[in-house]
């Protein structure tokens, strides 16, 4: 019932998304602009994440919370039909990060507890590739609105209501876990103060500075030459990926472990952002967008099981929510820094930083995994 909500979810959601940033420019937005939208909408809602998480714990509840995120993502996208500056659009886009920030932590740890432990990464990647199922359909349905009605982006914007609305009703059937609470000795080695938590967090915030909005990668495609009407359809070539890639490395996390798939993560994902830079051929950038598909697969369910394995359930939330706090903090300078070095620099300098960014969150994580080897291995 989660997949088909984030099936719906997504699909008003990519019907729009995709199209924000030309729609920006056309309304007098720059790219430092855009970084700063995007920068806000997702950092300054992301404060929230923590609170919602902790919210969720103390109340043992869950589906409240998907009720009122979901409900409010579906309700704001419609006022983009209205904007005329980009203020509008940052407000629009801030409710949508709220609503999300909401249900994000409820969400993931109601998925962690509705499945066997052995099966978490199956689990996490199979809601992924409902999630992306809907972010495949959703430039689907934009290209055809753009075709019949004459580009009109903005009547686009009022008919991503709709699915929003749909997801809505699979929440009805969603059913809540229960979690026993543990006396604080029986879950202190999982609580939020565990040091692999503590560095897996400082790894991904400090990875996050080069992981700037997608809105980026929007603009990277059109500068080498893609069409307005294209863009949904490159963005079906990511989410395509997206939604292979999640479940088949979903389950092998649960075969071979989560570290080896996230060490592999960073690098990829560092090497795809060079590349980025580089690119001189409209075709380099198609392929480069289902590479990053292929992050998406490799990062986004294995992160959210690795997680699950260090923090016990009645911290879940919580721990989610701080993550994706971190994470959302850290990528208002990360936007800020991609459109500054952009209109400063040039793309190709934009993407090489990011690039170096990820590599050192990539260099946290592995001397993490590195020291604590050395320790165990020493003679007591």
């Amino acid at each position: 019932m989660l997949g088909l909500v984030s099936l719906f979810t997504d699909l008003s959601s990519q019907m729009v998304y995709p199209l924000v940033p030309e729609f920006l420019i056309s309304i007098g937005a720059n790219k430092a602009i855009i970084g700063m939208i995007e920068g806000i909408a997702e950092s300054t809602a992301s404060l929230f994440r923590i609170v919602f998480g902790r919210l969720s714990d103390k109340l043992r509840k869950r589906k409240l919370f998907l009720v009122l995120g979901y409900g409010l993502s579906a309700l704001s996208k419609p006022f983009l039909y209205l904007a005329n500056v980009w203020t509008v659009v940052l407000g629009v886009r801030f409710s949508d990060r709220m609503g999300k920030a909401i249900r994000t932590p409820a969400r993931d740890t109601l998925i962690s507890t509705s499945v066997d432990p052995s099966e978490k990464g199956k689990a996490f990647g199979f809601h992924r590739a409902m999630d992306r199922i809907g972010a495949i359909g959703g430039p689907l349905l934009a290209i055809l609105v753009l075709s019949l009605f004459n580009n009109n982006v903005r009547l686009v914007f009022l008919l991503s209501v709709i699915p929003g609305i749909l997801a809505l009703f699979f929440i009805r059937f969603v059913k809540e876990t229960t979690i026993e609470r543990k006396p604080v000795s029986a879950v202190h080695k999982h609580s939020l103060r565990n040091a692999p938590f503590i560095i897996f967090l400082i790894s991904n915030i400090v990875f996050t500075l080069g992981n700037s909005s997608n809105a980026f990668l929007i603009l990277r495609a059109r500068e080498a030459s893609l069409t307005i009407l294209m863009i949904p359809v490159i963005w079906i070539v990511y989410n395509i990926f997206c939604t292979v890639s999640s479940p088949v490395f979903g389950s092998w996390s649960d075969k071979i472990g989560r570290k080896p798939i996230i060490i592999f993560s960073f690098l990829f994902y560092s090497v795809v952002y060079f590349f980025f830079g580089i690119a001189n051929n409209l075709w380099a950038i198609w392929v480069l967008f289902g590479a990053y598909g292929i992050y998406y697969g490799l990062s986004a369910g294995v992160f959210r099981a690795y997680i699950a394995d260090l923090v016990e359930p009645e911290n879940r939330a919580t721990a989610y929510g701080l993550f994706n706090t971190g994470i959302g903090i850290a990528l208002f300078p990360a936007s800020l820094i991609m459109g500054a070095l952009w209109d400063r620099f040039g793309s190709k300098w934009a993407f090489l930083v990011s690039a170096g960014f990820s590599l050192l969150g990539f260099t946290i994580f592995l001397l993490s995994l590195l020291l604590r080897r050395g320790v165990k291995s020493q003679p007591r």
